[in-house]
């Protein structure tokens, strides 16, 4: 306007009709400095006028920022730009949080403000995650009851959208004490069940990424019987039937070479490929590996790589800056201190600094670049609740924070919404149930709703914004789980989401890309697990 000869750039003033000043100042400073400052409400307001000045790169920030923040209010606060061209990505994330945590979002003072066919829509999807079917009934009456002025008809097709044939006899007793809210009439609801009599489809999720699930310990009683598991899988989709009833379909990936391993390590780097490193072959001290192991759909096997420059078992393996980390864990009955780095330009490993004290059986995650790692065993088999910062520019490179307010190991722990949950395993006092999480802004951890049975030696993963923890084992009874639990944030509960294709322990979990499961020449080989209740 202001260089091609237009009016306006002869004038002493310009006026910009429809851009305020508030806008302007905002869109100039992103200019100079590549950042909005702003709180959840600011950036809505940041991308609402990136979007229509065409400021792709500021527009792009903003989205990204308000995504991480998402909760019940803020995804319906968004509804209004949901068809704006340019916001896509985050109405696409914006639309997922709801389909996972509609009973919190139903319970916001906004819903009511919610266009029916919007919420037909996510009713009637196959992705609405709820513990149960009842749920997405009470989801509907709560909108109903806040929008009495809407027709019979308009009511009746809402609640078709709730899949009452899927509901067990205990919540179809539930649906008809909960009943319509006036003035919709008591018959309505009597003849959506009868049509609704003959069972309902199942609602199923196939996972925007693959959850990948490798080797494992399967503890028979029979020692002479037991041996650690080959098989590697990936969950394709989870279903969900009648009542509580979960399924998962599974598929499998190239087998790990005989004869297996568990208390290993398994990551990707990009994504796109698997690494496993260390572990155990078998069950006394000196059956401790070093060896590597690399896959990407590429290969029809496993390739062996680079080995460890010390065998270790019982330690996480995690990926930052391009680089594999190998952080402690336990040789021939020796707890470690030694941390290792792995290239895979050179395909060779490296010492790294050390950690402050031996630990194995210990945990570790990433969040938002730093690497955290917390509890474990002692060298002294003392079980700790030490949370670490682990930085290996350092020469110094542990800082300790904040101790867990339980001290255990054989835990999981991950980065989840800008904070670390730790679950599970095992303390003084045996099978731990306890749930915290770790708010790195305020060094401070909270207890949250404990888990529904217990996990010892668990997988842990972060899969469509859920904390998963799956299978391991009861130290008070030995007896292996094969259940997958899930935590929401947004709802604050457990949910289990399934089984494992067979019960197993300490083995890890890695998440790969779902175009690299899917343009693999392998062709998987599905296997529907049995209802978990």
């Amino acid at each position: 306007m202001l260089l091609s000869g237009m009016r306006e750039s002869q004038g002493t003033e310009i006026s910009l009709h429809t851009m305020s000043s508030q806008d302007l100042q905002l869109l100039v400073s992103f200019a100079y400095s590549g950042v909005v400052r702003a709180g959840w409400s600011g950036l809505l307001r940041a991308a609402q006028a990136a979007l229509q000045y065409q400021s792709s790169s500021c527009l792009d920030l903003c989205q990204k920022a308000l995504a991480q923040g998402l909760n019940p209010a803020r995804c319906l606060a968004l509804f209004p730009m949901a068809e704006a061209p340019g916001l896509e990505r985050l109405w696409s994330k914006a639309r997922h949080y709801l389909l996972t945590h509609l009973p919190a979002v139903a319970l916001c003072p906004a819903f009511s403000s919610l266009p029916a066919a919007c919420l037909a829509e996510l009713l009637n999807s196959d992705e609405l995650h709820v513990q149960e079917e009842f749920e997405a009934f009470v989801a509907a009456r709560y909108w109903l009851a806040a929008n009495p002025e809407i027709q019979e008809s308009e009511a009746k097709a809402l609640l078709q959208c709730v899949r009452f044939g899927r509901m067990s006899t205990r919540e179809l007793r539930k649906v008809r004490a909960a009943g319509l809210p006036p003035p919709l009439p008591a018959n309505l609801l009597y003849q959506l069940m009868v049509e609704a009599e003959i069972p309902g489809r199942e609602r199923w999720r196939k996972p925007d990424q693959a959850l990948v699930v490798i080797g494992g310990d399967e503890l028979r009683p029979d020692m002479a019987q037991r041996q650690p598991s080959q098989k590697v899988w990936w969950a394709r989709a989870f279903h969900c039937g009648t009542g509580l009833v979960r399924t998962v379909e599974w598929g499998q990936l190239p087998a790990l070479p005989a004869p297996g391993r568990f208390r290993h390590g398994a990551v990707s780097l990009t994504g796109n490929e698997l690494y496993v490193c260390g572990g155990q072959d078998f069950y006394s001290h000196s059956s401790t590996l070093a060896s590597t192991l690399r896959w990407d759909p590429s290969q029809e096997d496993w390739e062996e790589i680079a080995p460890l420059c010390q065998a270790r078992s019982l330690f996480p393996l995690v990926a930052l800056d391009g680089l594999l980390y190998a952080l402690g864990g336990r040789c021939n009955g020796v707890a470690l201190n030694s941390v290792e780095t792995y290239n895979p330009e050179l395909n060779v490993w490296r010492p790294a600094p050390a950690l402050p004290t031996p630990c194995f059986a210990h945990a570790a995650a990433l969040l938002e670049g730093r690497l955290y790692l917390c509890g474990g065993y002692s060298g002294a088999d003392q079980y700790m609740a030490s949370l670490l910062h682990y930085d290996p520019k350092l020469e110094k490179p542990g800082t300790l924070l904040s101790p867990m307010g339980i001290p255990r190991a054989g835990h999981v722990m991950a980065a989840l919404g800008g904070r670390l949950y730790v679950a599970g395993g095992l303390g003084e006092t045996g099978d731990l149930l306890s749930f915290e999480v770790y708010e790195p802004r305020t060094d401070r951890w909270t207890h949250l709703v404990p888990l529904p049975s217990a996990h010892v030696g668990a997988a842990g993963a972060v899969l469509q914004g859920e904390l998963l923890v799956m299978g391991g084992y009861s130290h008070r009874t030995y007896a292996l789980s094969h259940l997958i639990h899930a935590y929401c944030p947004g709802l604050g509960r457990w949910l289990c989401l399934g089984t494992l294709p067979k019960p197993r322990a300490e083995m890890p979990a890695c998440i790969l890309t779902l175009c690299t499961m899917q343009h693999t020449a392998l062709v998987p080989t599905l296997h529907q697990i049995k209802p978990a209740r």
